[in-house]
């Protein structure tokens, strides 16, 4: 009687990674590995990561916290593999920075990984977006806000006393 071939598939529970004698060894291990393998090896990390949110044992509070260790230095690999760009950011329509994560950006040219960088950009079409959408009339007065009270201003500061009170 032949055995029947057994799936090579290793169990959920199974520890992933070999334990490391140093942190050196990881990082070869992970620098060796494809950005398709890292992004798919993050991708089951956090799945396990999720179906152990419930579980408060002991040993699941241990295997999570390695998971978060291992999930960070697969983020810190696939990160140092992006590209730095250029980006050219311009004011906000509020004169606020524009901020991601922990990184605040004022106008000027920036130099930042890719991922920031199209996070970025996107903040900033939106927020052009929003403002061009305010300034639409359709029939109605225009508040240029900030903008537009410091124009009065000026303009009330440039008055050469030509005009009367009356014709205002």
């Amino acid at each position: 009687m032949k055995q029947a071939n057994k799936s090579k598939r290793p169990s959920l529970h199974a520890v992933e990674e070999p334990p490391a004698v140093d942190g050196e060894d990881r990082e070869r291990q992970l620098s060796d590995l494809s950005d398709k393998a890292l992004r798919k090896r993050l991708m089951r990390f956090t799945e396990e990561f999720w179906m152990l949110a419930g579980d408060q044992s002991q040993a699941a509070m241990t295997r999570r916290v390695e998971l978060t260790r291992l999930m960070r230095g697969i983020q810190d690999v696939i990160d140092a593999r992006e590209p730095l760009v250029e980006v050219r950011c311009p004011p906000s329509v509020t004169g606020e920075p524009f901020v991601v994560g922990p990184l605040t950006f004022g106008p000027g040219v920036h130099h930042v990984r890719a991922s920031i960088a199209q996070y970025l950009l996107w903040l900033i079409d939106v927020n052009q977006r929003v403002e061009m959408n305010r300034l639409k009339s359709n029939g109605r007065t225009i508040d240029l806000g900030t903008i537009g009270s410091r124009a009065r201003m000026a303009k009330i500061a440039r008055d050469d006393g030509s005009d009367t009170y009356g014709e205002r």
